[in-house]
């Protein structure tokens, strides 16, 4: 099964590539409908790397979903910018899903970029259960990225935006 959005964002293509490599983007887009946390005594690292990343997640910050690992790689394919995630679950109902989960980023247009966002999931029965909080998180996602991008660090409507 999967869940997918693709988007126009109001910023520039590597704008919207270096906000995805930020792990406080992939907090703010699904906050507050889902909270993660990141579970390194470090807490969430400056960018993403390479190196998977131990985070909890929970519905409105109250009911857990389990624990799971961010686990990117990025690669360019006939001129789109491709993130990766193949992370595990390691509890809860994360531990119940194998998924892979790639956002892919285009120029389109002047100051304006073209997301595809696809989570792929396989839970088995369970799957049917799941797939309209799937849903419903991928459509916020979506109003949460629109809503933002224009605000990310070097957009042209905010260029000196931290």
């Amino acid at each position: 099964m999967h869940v997918q959005l693709k988007l126009r964002l109001a910023c520039p293509v590597d704008v919207a590539t270096d906000a995805l490599r930020d792990p406080q983007v992939m907090v703010a887009v699904t906050k507050p409908l889902v909270v993660y946390r990141s579970e390194s005594p470090s807490g969430f690292p400056d960018r993403w790397t390479e190196e998977a990343h131990p985070v909890s997640a929970s519905i409105l910050g109250v009911l857990p979903l389990g624990s799971t690992h961010v686990d990117l790689d990025w690669h360019e394919r006939d001129g789109a910018w491709i993130q990766r995630d193949t992370g595990r679950g390691t509890s809860g109902q994360f531990a119940r899903m194998r998924i892979n989960h790639r956002m892919a980023v285009v120029p389109d247009g002047p100051g304006h970029t073209l997301l595809r966002d696809r989570l792929e999931f396989h839970a088995g029965p369970l799957g049917l259960l799941l797939w309209p909080g799937l849903w419903a998180t991928w459509q916020w996602r979506a109003l949460r990225m629109k809503a933002l991008a224009p605000t990310w660090r070097g957009a042209p409507t905010h260029p000196k935006h931290v």
